[in-house]
């Protein structure tokens, strides 16, 4: 397995489709572009259903509304939500989106070498605990995933809250 601790090279490997590991505001993550090869990918590195839906995270809320089309009524509570560790459920034309515009600011330079949305999942195989640091990433991924961006954690301790924008209710 490929490892990096420089931002630039596992943007890059993002952007050369490769699913890799990296630090989130509180666990370890995996993703990749959202495409349906990564998709299929980090289903089958995690054991999990294709069905299974993942989230996307996005640099800022310009990024977010230039990639999908969201109704005006919605922008104030994204605009709230920006910078924060909630993730949003989105109504768009197409379907709903789980979406979030982080703060942590080593996530939030990822993402923003990367300038793509990146589909993001926690770092675990299906039904288990995630993992905690890059021993654990290389034991459980090491040849079902291309590499892992080393850089420290953010400081949460708990999942992020989940935000259904329909109703405006927190849903965790």
């Amino acid at each position: 397995m490929n490892i990096t601790k420089e931002a630039n090279i596992a943007a890059k490997w993002i952007l050369d489709k490769k699913v890799i590991a990296y630090p989130t505001e509180g666990v370890w993550g995996i993703g990749g572009l959202n495409i349906p090869e990564i998709i299929n990918a980090i289903s089958l590195a995690k054991n999990r259903g294709k069905e299974k839906k993942y989230i996307l995270l996005f640099h800022s809320f310009q990024q977010l509304i230039d990639q999908f089309q969201i109704e005006e009524k919605y922008h104030p509570l994204i605009k709230n939500n920006e910078n924060t560790f909630t993730t949003m459920l989105i109504p768009t034309k197409q379907n709903k989106i789980a979406a979030r515009i982080p703060g942590d600011k080593n996530l939030l330079h990822f993402l923003k070498l990367v300038n793509k949305p990146i589909l993001s999942t926690s770092a675990n195989l299906s039904g288990e605990i995630t993992c905690r640091n890059i021993q654990e990433i290389k034991t459980i991924f090491d040849g079902k995933i291309f590499g892992a961006y080393d850089a420290p954690l953010g400081d949460e301790k708990k999942p992020s809250r989940i935000l259904d924008l329909i109703n405006n209710e927190y849903i965790r």
